[in-house]
């Protein structure tokens, strides 16, 4: 399994950042940033094995186009400090087939963040880590606006909201307590480590499954012994299952008598 790995931030232009830049650099592309008039390109950039801007229903077709998209983010918000783009950037798991990997990020963007009215430009990245093996990641950039087929609209600021619940969550190890008072940024970055850590506990939870049937195919059941058998160590060594003497030929009957039994009891009469 992957290391599990999130980081969530706020792409600013008061700390020098285009939204242009960053996607051209995020999609190992060659994108034109027409309001400073200056052309970024990453295109010798190696390891982007997929890129896409993702649309919700409602958004101009012409989004789909990485420069458009965020050429056009970049002439909507005028202050000198505006925030362009969230980014969430997540660890995919190594032991996935690129295909797999890719179609994994593409439904979690999808559900979590598309179904929700954002625009997402994915990058899926398939690096190599330093014991030689795969470093698969995703990076998404996010819009921050609400959108319809007329372009942008207001700023959506509670994606993630406490305001409903009237508590107070208190996360000591990050020194953070959220409420309904909270910025914006802060809720989103929680709920999206809440979302990754529930994928990741999905995923880790599918492949112990997948473990134990690949060993019980194998004659190996390193878990407790289902009702009627008992735990042994085989010739081999191996921990193995057998039927339990005295409570299999009980449950057998139990079994036997379920099967045989009306699935609807006759009436009186």
């Amino acid at each position: 399994m992957a290391i599990y790995h999130l980081h969530v931030k706020v792409i600013c232009r008061k700390a020098g950042s285009s939204a242009v830049a960053s996607a051209a650099y995020r999609s190992a592309s060659r994108l034109r940033d027409e309001r400073i008039e200056r052309t970024h390109d990453f295109s010798a950039k190696r390891g982007v094995v997929h890129s896409e801007v993702m649309l919700p229903e409602n958004a101009p077709r012409a989004w789909s186009d990485h420069e458009r998209l965020w050429n056009d983010v970049e002439a909507f918000e005028i202050r000198k400090d505006a925030q362009l783009a969230r980014e969430v950037e997540f660890a995919l798991p190594r032991e996935l087939s690129q295909a797999q990997g890719i179609e994994l990020a593409r439904d979690f963007v999808q559900a979590e963040f598309v179904s929700r009215g954002m625009v997402a430009d994915l990058n899926v990245h398939w690096d190599r880590a330093e014991d030689g093996g795969p470093k698969p990641h995703a990076h998404v950039m996010l819009t921050m606006r609400s959108v319809d087929e007329n372009g942008f609209g207001a700023k959506v600021r509670d994606w993630v909201t406490l305001d409903e619940l009237g508590v107070e969550i208190h996360l000591a190890k990050e020194g953070v307590t959220l409420s309904r008072d909270s910025r914006s940024s802060e809720k989103f970055m929680h709920g999206i480590k809440v979302l990754m850590a529930k994928n990741y506990i999905d995923n880790l939870s599918e492949e112990a499954r997948k473990g134990q049937m690949e060993k019980a195919e194998q004659g190996i059941w390193p878990t407790k012994a289902p009702l009627g058998y008992v735990n042994t160590t085989g010739k081999d060594g191996r921990k193995v299952i057998e039927p339990h003497p005295e409570l299999a030929p009980v449950v057998n009957t139990a079994v036997r008598a379920l099967r045989n039994r009306p699935v609807f009891a006759e009436g009186p009469g």
